[in-house]
């Protein structure tokens, strides 16, 4: 039979391990509580659009805790990239028909607004939000602070002897 010392001793060359699988049981838990609540109250407080602040999603793959936002515009775009990091003042141009028409909001003499067409005109990029920047910077630590305190009091939990 297997003495005390014995027992002792494989269980803390088990311990690296124990700590690893804790960690990849509880990490997604402990980061939507923290890190991405944090970014979605960032979200919110920078009044990102409502599908914007309903997509951000948490997983943990490949050994890895990954954060991000779903949120593309109808022809795939990456509006969250855009909104993340901004874009700078740039020229549309209409790809298949002559001219882009769109409608334009204001008073010209009876109407409220009236179609406009255009051959190609230079539009106001989208200012930088950095949401998951600000959201990480405020989020991060709470989240190390009870990933360790979570896997401290498993190994006090789990101990053998004590």
């Amino acid at each position: 039979m297997p003495d005390s010392l014995y027992l002792s001793a494989m269980r803390t060359q088990s311990l690296p391990f124990r700590i690893q699988e804790f960690i990849e049981y509880r990490v997604v838990d402990i980061a939507k509580k923290t890190l991405t609540k944090a970014i979605h109250d960032e979200a919110v407080l920078k009044k990102m659009p409502e599908r914007y602040t309903n997509n951000i999603h948490t997983e943990f793959i490949g050994g890895e805790l990954w954060i991000w936002v779903d949120f593309k515009g109808k022809k795939g775009e990456p509006l969250d990239l855009f909104f993340e990091e901004g874009t700078v003042d740039h020229k549309i141009e209409p790809r298949i028909k002559k001219a882009l028409a769109f409608i334009k909001k204001g008073a010209i003499g009876i109407f409220s607004s009236f179609m406009v067409f255009s051959h190609g005109h230079w539009v106001t990029g989208i200012r930088a939000r950095h949401v998951f920047a600000e959201g990480t910077k405020k989020g991060y630590p709470e989240f190390k602070k009870v990933l360790k305190e979570e896997v401290e009091e498993y190994i006090e939990e789990t101990r053998l002897f004590g």
